[in-house]
């Protein structure tokens, strides 16, 4: 067999490899190459990216351990209460069913609301944009205006059904004065808004993930954008210095190798 032949050096390559090592020899020349500039602000556009990626996943960590840490001291409480309720169970037996089916329904209802006043909200962005679109239905308008009207009564009928109820919560829930057991019904009322609590928690807590997961995602691609346009930065710097041939020892090697590859 005959000798073998090296394969060629890619153009490109060795471009980018020059730039980089531009990038160390030159930076602090004062003769350095004008694309040089390019290089250090793409240099700190990545940084700046870098940062604030690290910067939105330390926020996931710190909400997620956050919430683990509220779980674990739910958990305690709820322990210490379940307690109190388990010594004095004749004197919380007789409000249980009623005072855990009225939260219950005060907490279902709060759920409902949340989400029709999101619908309503919507209802009149799409209200303003049609005025502004369909000025001249005036029928349309008046349409939409009235069910805006009608949605906004039910919201405050619904709510004031909702204080209502909270007010009956509070008064099954009101102690008497030295009433047996008092203990046992604090306990219990404390069960009731840890559950209230823990749903709220829990639904802003999956907001926030939600939240910070799209914005990491987005940010990943900012980064990855900065350092595609810090490669591009360094392949003209190479290709400057190349067309140059600025003198230095270090980069005088790869000016033949590139002579040869092209």
């Amino acid at each position: 067999m005959g000798p073998q032949v090296a394969a060629k050096e890619s153009y490109d390559d060795l471009i980018f490899e020059l730039g980089d090592l531009a990038r160390e020899r030159l930076a602090e020349k004062p003769t350095a190459p004008r694309s040089m500039d390019r290089v250090f602000k793409a240099e700190d556009g990545v940084l700046q990216a870098r940062d604030e990626l690290k910067g939105l996943e330390e926020e996931l960590n710190g909400e997620d351990s956050g919430y683990h840490d509220f779980l674990e001291a739910q958990k305690a409480e709820r322990e210490e209460q379940k307690e109190i309720v388990k010594k004095w169970r004749v004197a919380v037996a007789g409000l249980e069913v009623r005072s855990r089916e009225l939260r219950k329904k005060i907490s279902t209802d709060k759920a409902t609301l949340r989400y029709e006043k999101i619908n309503l909200k919507r209802a009149e962005d799409i209200h303003k944009n049609l005025e502004l679109r369909e000025s001249h239905e005036e029928k349309k308008i008046a349409m939409s205006r009235d069910l805006l009207k009608k949605g906004r009564l039910q919201l405050m009928r619904k709510q004031r059904n909702i204080e209502e109820m909270e007010q009956q919560f509070e008064t099954l829930l009101t102690l008497r004065p030295g009433q047996p057991g008092a203990q046992g019904i604090l306990a219990h009322k404390r069960l009731l808004e840890m559950e209230d609590e823990a749903e709220v928690r829990k639904a802003d807590h999956d907001q926030r993930m939600e939240d910070l997961d799209k914005a990491i995602a987005a940010k990943e691609e900012e980064v990855q954008a900065a350092e595609d346009y810090l490669d591009q930065a360094v392949f003209l710097l190479g290709e400057e210095v190349y067309g140059a041939r600025i003198n230095d020892p270090m980069l005088a090697p790869l000016y033949l190798r590139l002579d040869k590859a092209q």
